[in-house]
């Protein structure tokens, strides 16, 4: 079944490094050097509240 919402790029428009980012990722994940998802999750957390607070207290964005 396919969903016709989805739109699917042909590869000369997708992102060469979003795609090495992706082959990393599966690399990765097969090697097993992956985190539990709640650890992830918690690291995600963590990273968002210390941006938001160098944002918050010098009014300027942290990474973009």
């Amino acid at each position: 079944m396919v969903d016709e919402k989805i739109t699917i790029q042909d590869a000369s428009e997708a992102d060469p490094n979003l795609l090495r980012m992706l082959d990393r990722g599966l690399e990765d994940i097969e090697a097993g050097r992956t985190l539990p998802h709640e650890e992830a999750m918690a690291e995600v957390r963590r990273i968002r509240d210390a941006r938001r607070f160098v944002r918050t207290n010098t009014g300027v964005a942290a990474n973009g």
